[in-house]
């Protein structure tokens, strides 16, 4: 191409002519070129093409008559020759836009970001959970008991008000869909035996256990007196004895010493209504199934 001298480009819609146009050597070698009855626009993106007009020495075929302006519409019809553009009317592009854009860009980006986490804190937080219990699960520590030493998988603890869901909703996923035995109090407790014997005697039977938390579990006394039975379960046998279930925020004027303490004591799963249900009880199965003995896993 460098040694082109002569090109004919009229009628051709061409709108705008700029430094990226025609390549650097084909404009050093051309002579002669037809730019004419093409629709040019006129504004600031046509500012180098009307300079390079007043300093090339390559003849323009038919200018300055046959070049004129297509748009914008008040300029309809306007010689380009005519139009002149000057420094002040297009600056040059100053660095600190680009800074500025890319700066406002970056603040929209992690504004949707955190809007994200927010809105989805249950999911990420029960991801995490389920992928802290996989990771460990890959280092191959050995468990110190298996759920088949003892005749329950876990021991429910919940208060009355969240019944319905125990028995509706936890009980057929994870007996029916997933084959483990749960033991829950309404079922399993022996008729004639005292509250606090049947609640050792069946801790003893159960692998592990699970406990329902919700506002009207803390507002039970009866509750807490099983949260303080369970905790010396965990500190025999480590927190991975325990599932904690967060199904239903709890006010802070309810939150006693007692919960806080249990909920510092190991990690708990939220339980989602509609999306991230399914990883909840994904994440709520790996932990029932996870051996006991592993390394603890980080409070989310």
């Amino acid at each position: 191409m460098t040694s082109l001298r002569n090109l004919n480009m009229k009628d051709n819609f061409i709108k705008i002519i700029n430094k990226k146009t025609f390549p650097a050597d084909v404009l050093r070698s051309l002579k002669v070129l037809d730019l004419s009855y093409n629709s040019f626009v006129c504004t600031c993106d046509q500012l180098w093409f009307t300079e390079w007009i007043k300093t090339t020495k390559v003849k323009l075929l038919s200018y300055p008559t046959l070049y004129k302006c297509r748009s914008p519409p008040a300029l309809d019809g306007t010689l380009l020759q005519k139009y002149v553009n000057s420094s002040k009317e297009c600056p040059p592009w100053n660095p600190i836009y680009t800074m500025v854009i890319i700066l406002l860009l970056s603040v929209a980006v992690l504004a949707v970001i955190f809007a994200i986490i927010i809105k989805c804190q249950t999911n990420i937080k029960n991801y995490l959970y389920l992928w802290r219990i996989n990771y460990n699960r890959r280092k191959g520590y050995l468990p110190l008991q298996d759920a088949d030493d003892f005749e329950y998988h876990a021991f429910v603890v919940y208060c009355d008000a969240d019944r319905h869901w125990v028995h509706q909703k936890f009980l057929k996923k994870l007996e029916q869909d997933e084959g483990m035995k749960l033991c829950i109090h309404h079922r399993d407790f022996e008729i004639g035996e005292s509250i606090t014997a049947n609640i050792n005697n069946y801790l003893e039977k159960s692998w592990k256990v699970v406990v329902i938390l919700s506002n009207d579990f803390a507002k039970s006394e009866w509750c807490q007196w099983e949260v303080d039975i369970v905790q010396e379960r965990r500190r025999r046998q480590g927190r991975d004895v325990f599932l904690l279930i967060m199904l239903k925020s709890i006010d802070s004027k309810h939150m006693t010493n007692q919960l806080r303490a249990l909920l510092d004591s190991a990690s708990s799963l939220k339980y989602p209504v509609g999306v991230g249900e399914e990883l909840f009880w994904t994440a709520a199965v790996e932990t029932l199934r996870k051996p006991l003995g592993h390394p603890p896993t980080a409070l989310l």
